[in-house]
């Protein structure tokens, strides 16, 4: 996980435990799940892309 993403979801977490409003709960924890998964797509690209690149077959 990035720096970044890492950040992002302990802000989330701290919005989650200071938040009264259920919506607004709700809204932080789907938010982290939006970038959870979002990390993960974008280590799978950059895999995929390192992949492609170094491919011997297409040089």
């Amino acid at each position: 996980m990035t720096e970044e993403s890492q950040w992002l979801l302990d802000r989330c977490d701290e919005l989650v435990t200071n938040s009264e409003k259920y919506e607004e709960r709700a809204f932080f924890q789907q938010l982290k799940i939006l970038i959870t998964e979002q990390d993960r797509r974008l280590t799978q690209a950059k895999g995929e892309l390192d992949g492609r690149i170094w491919n011997p077959g297409k040089w």
